[in-house]
């Protein structure tokens, strides 16, 4: 059975007619703003920093204030306690 080719764009598309296309004040409300000043999606990687182990070497990304990593501080824990 072949179906003729207007019956083929009403199957594909059969919300057509339905689907309005919106504003972009209403998928952007900070169109009106210049680029500089329109508020950013923030990344996770935005609150960490790439930091070097004074103790090792080791090279990682921390949000941490300390710069050792986790190996190191445990060790100096020990060192200092012991």
């Amino acid at each position: 059975m072949a179906m003729s080719t207007e019956e083929d764009k009403t199957e594909t598309y059969p919300n057509k007619d339905k689907e309005k296309p919106l504003c972009s004040c209403v998928t952007d409300p900070f169109t009106s703003l210049p680029p500089g000043l329109r508020p950013r999606n923030r990344s996770f990687m935005d609150d960490l920093r790439k930091v070097i182990c004074p103790g090792c070497g080791l090279v990682y990304w921390t949000n941490r204030k300390t710069d050792f990593c986790a190996e190191c501080e445990k060790n100096t824990a020990r060192n200092a306690a012991g």
